[in-house]
């Protein structure tokens, strides 16, 4: 559960950045964001409660657990995360998609194009691995770790595979 935690919270930056930006952008007052953990719903209940379709990747290990999420970003855009678990190996990925209006440049170095033509961005670090795109006016991240997230999952190049098979 502590890896899911940074794994949350490491997803959660782009959204709180996006937001900040767009309260700023619209000069009304800056609202803080709840950051207690969002509720674990079923997936159908997300794909439900989101206004665009929830793509998902061909997982590249035996998923143990799967669990959605909708973000809370104070109505200003949906966001819903999902996370699917191998408990077994110690294994993360997890999908995050938004629809949010923001246009801010992208963080991380820029990577390869995705095979539909979306400028990838590498945004991963000592501990996990992840990429960033945008597309038909989603944004999405695909987030992985292992080992209570100490160390990447997927390298780079995995992971713009993965990205790949989210349909």
């Amino acid at each position: 559960m502590k890896a899911v935690s940074k794994l949350l919270f490491l997803c959660m930056i782009p959204l709180l950045l996006s937001a900040c930006l767009q309260n700023a952008e619209s000069k009304q007052p800056t609202n803080n964001l709840d950051l207690s953990p969002p509720v674990e719903i079923s997936f159908e209940e997300a794909e439900a409660r989101t206004p665009f379709e929830i793509k998902q990747p061909s997982v590249p290990f035996q998923v143990i657990q799967k669990s959605a999420r909708i973000l809370d970003t104070n109505g200003k855009f949906e966001a819903v995360e999902i996370t699917y678990v191998n408990t077994d190996g110690g294994l993360n990925l997890i999908t995050m998609i938004t629809n949010s209006k923001v246009d801010t440049p992208p963080n991380g170095k820029k990577g390869l194009k995705l095979s539909n033509g979306s400028q990838t961005w590498d945004q991963g670090d000592g501990h996990v691995s992840a990429i960033y795109w945008r597309n038909e006016g989603l944004t999405y991240s695909l987030i992985s770790g292992k080992n209570n997230n100490l160390e990447p999952l997927y390298d780079y190049q995995t992971l713009l595979e993965i990205a790949n098979t989210l349909k």
